[in-house]
């Protein structure tokens, strides 16, 4: 739609003209904003679909994932250290078995969450965060959910630009299968940790420390 309205608005070569007063701090100014992206409650596919715009497929890529990794970084650990209070009282007396269950799932939790663009990403790791989950298989997962989808959207906003239709209907019929598999891997994850959950929940508690009583005997 954007491309039949407005063809002139979206031209590559345009954009890269309203880029030119930053010179070589234009990534830097691309990327620092990307970091700060989740507090801005903007959509990554948005900002990475207009990366592609104005850098083109190869770099857009590179510069959001630069900036996936640093908005990750710190939203995880911001969750961390303010939302762990929260969690708990949410969650009750749950949060233990929630915490084992985060542990156990928290690569594939952040890979489904970043596949799968129904998912609100940045909602899912600040809540995986708050629930004990580790750092590194968080980001690993992050990183590696995020690398399809990325590429497809860059090339698709670059293609977009560039106007050749072709390249376009590629990407955006590679979003969609992104889609439908985030969507089944998201329900095979559900089932998991819901298991995980009820197993953890269920198991007996630990045995506690005999005590020594005293026999009392009465006599009627």
């Amino acid at each position: 739609m954007l491309r039949l309205l407005g063809p002139d608005f979206i031209d590559q070569r345009r954009l890269a003209d309203l880029l030119a007063p930053l010179g070589e701090a234009a990534p830097l100014a691309y990327i620092a904003f990307l970091t700060v992206r989740p507090f801005t409650l903007l959509p990554g596919q948005l900002l990475t679909a207009v990366g592609g715009m104005l850098f083109g497929t190869l770099a857009a890529t590179l510069y959001s994932l630069t900036g996936s990794f640093l908005a990750a970084t710190l939203l995880f650990l911001l969750a961390r250290k303010l939302g762990t209070r929260p969690m708990k009282r949410l969650v009750g007396g749950r949060y233990p078995a929630l915490v084992r269950a985060a542990r156990r799932h928290d690569f594939l939790f952040s890979f489904m969450a970043c596949v799968n663009p129904l998912c609100p990403t940045d909602v899912l790791l600040a809540a995986s965060a708050a629930s004990g989950a580790r750092f590194w298989p968080s980001v690993a997962g992050l990183m590696l959910g995020t690398i399809p989808g990325t590429f497809l959207t860059a090339q698709f906003g670059s293609g977009l630009a560039q106007g050749r239709t072709v390249m376009t209907a590629v990407s955006a019929a590679g979003l969609v299968v992104s889609l439908v598999l985030g969507v089944f891997i998201g329900r095979r994850f559900y089932k998991e940790l819901n298991a995980a959950s009820e197993t953890v929940t269920s198991e007996p508690p630990l045995p506690s420390a005999p005590t020594k009583t005293r026999e009392v005997s009465a006599t009627w």
